[in-house]
């Protein structure tokens, strides 16, 4: 087998302290350590209050924490990161109430998993694919 990219190397570094950081539930950290400033998270869907995309470092970080304000955490799970080249995919877990809105006192189990793309060794964008609202897996 040849030998792994620069790139991939860097990418596989960047993962693995994600998967760190989220494990430590130090999600917020994650974002400001490991985040480019104009890094961007892309929803599947938008919603009252919650756009679909997300640009910049900073406000990435002000809706996280909106996020993480609003939620009691019960449990959650990282799994193992997949890279390729300049990306890789990450599945993830919450298992949460919701303490205020129209959920408030709803409790979810939420699975997702998220493509990142690595750039200078920092996380240019995130896009995260998860069942809808109302949707049911079979």
């Amino acid at each position: 087998m040849p030998p792994m990219s620069a790139e991939h190397k860097a990418t596989e570094a960047v993962a693995k302290k994600l998967v760190e950081m989220i494990g430590a539930r130090k999600n917020l950290d994650a974002i400001k350590e490991l985040y480019a400033d104009n890094a961007k998270h892309v929803e599947v869907m938008g919603g009252p209050g919650c756009d679909r995309i997300t640009e910049g470092k900073a406000t990435v970080l002000q809706k996280a924490q909106q996020f993480h304000d609003s939620i009691t955490i019960h449990g959650s799970t990282v799994g193992k990161p997949i890279t390729n080249g300049d990306q890789f995919i990450l599945p993830m877990s919450l298992d949460s109430t919701f303490n205020e809105g129209p959920m408030k006192g709803m409790r979810m189990n939420m699975q997702e998993t998220a493509l990142y793309t690595v750039k200078n060794g920092k996380i240019s964008e995130a896009k995260f694919f998860y069942p809808g609202c109302g949707m049911e897996e079979k």
